[in-house]
């Protein structure tokens, strides 16, 4: 006859999976949070290296988007959870082992709380080593080249295209080392141009 106790089904479950368990929606607003949020970071790490500070172009809308943009991004978030994940899993096979006083601390659930933020520390340092990445090949002459056509009837320009967002386009002139950024409405076209077939 005896009632099952709110208290120890509390400390079964981590705080966050019981708070899914009684507000399931919070789960769409975290994936939104987390998708928007490598967005955001990778755009900042990116465009801030050609002198953009994408936080006076973009929406909240836009960080949303450019994580999809670029899918690399989730593969290094993903990556970098997943090295977590397994050094959590080796705290918790340490403690299941009675560890000594010298590894206790590893074995501990406070380690194993704190490995979050060294997740989210991890993602970031992963973002920002590829968003230099991309920033040297680009200044080293790679990058997809664009034709790009503005509404000022100027002769095309051929333009690597560094991002977007909903209202403004970023572009990067290798020739010059200029970046523009033009509105969306001063823009008539744009072309990718494809390798030339003639080129060993």
């Amino acid at each position: 006859m005896q009632l099952p106790s709110s208290d120890s089904e509390s400390k079964r479950y981590p705080w966050y999976r019981q708070a899914l368990a009684e507000h399931p929606a919070l789960l769409f607003s975290a994936i939104y949070f987390t998708v928007s949020s490598i967005g955001l970071v990778y755009s900042w790490a990116f465009l801030r290296a050609f002198g953009i500070n994408v936080f006076r172009y973009a929406d909240i809308s836009d960080f949303l988007m450019a994580s999809l943009k670029e899918p690399f991004t989730w593969l290094l978030a993903m990556l970098a959870v997943l090295l977590v994940a397994l050094d959590n899993a080796m705290s918790l096979r340490v403690q299941q082992s009675n560890p000594n006083r010298f590894f206790q601390w590893y074995g501990s659930e406070r380690y194993r709380q704190i490995n979050a933020l060294v997740a989210m520390f991890l993602i970031v340092i992963f973002l920002f080593s590829y968003a230099t990445t991309k920033e040297r090949q680009i200044r080293d002459g790679g990058g997809d080249i664009f034709s790009v056509h503005l509404a000022d009837s100027s002769p095309p320009k051929q333009l690597v295209m560094l991002g977007t967002t909903a209202r403004f386009v970023f572009l990067y002139d290798q020739v010059a080392e200029r970046v523009d950024i033009h509105p969306n409405e001063s823009i008539l076209k744009i072309t990718k141009l494809s390798p030339d077939p003639g080129e060993d």
